[in-house]
């Protein structure tokens, strides 16, 4: 029985120190969500089917960068179908801190976002569809 028990627990030890095992995870919806949803490839959480780490996630926008429990967070790169982009930090899948937008006609914006919204400045063109920014 002994034997056995230690059997189990290496057997523990080892499967826990493996990598975490490629299965199905993806972004969390809301107004970002749905614009991301297809494919994603990257870290997953644990204990749930949330897109956790680095990743990249791809539907009619893409976003490449860090998740937690699904959603933007932290550095990434955000792009619209219409080719705009913002660079910068996310938190809770919104711009939240320093960032870059570029509209799809060209037009940069640099500042600080707070809550998906600019921080003392307006943007001039904003995006087509839903995601990281509100205008």
């Amino acid at each position: 029985m002994k034997r056995f028990a230690l059997r189990c627990m290496a057997a523990i030890a080892f499967l826990g120190a493996l990598p975490l095992l490629a299965h199905d995870c993806g972004t969390r919806g809301g107004p970002i969500g749905q614009y991301l949803r297809g494919h994603y490839h990257g870290g997953c959480a644990r204990d749930s089917d949330w897109a956790h780490g680095y990743g990249v996630a791809e539907g009619a926008d893409t976003y490449a960068g860090f998740f937690v429990n699904g959603r933007p967070e932290g550095k990434g790169l955000y792009t619209w179908a219409s080719g705009a982009t913002l660079e910068g930090l996310f938190k809770d899948g919104k711009a939240h801190g320093a960032g870059i937008y570029v509209s799809a006609k060209g037009v940069r914006h640099e500042g600080q976002y707070k809550n998906g919204k600019p921080e003392g400045w307006a943007l001039s063109d904003c995006p087509t569809t839903p995601g990281p920014l509100a205008c």
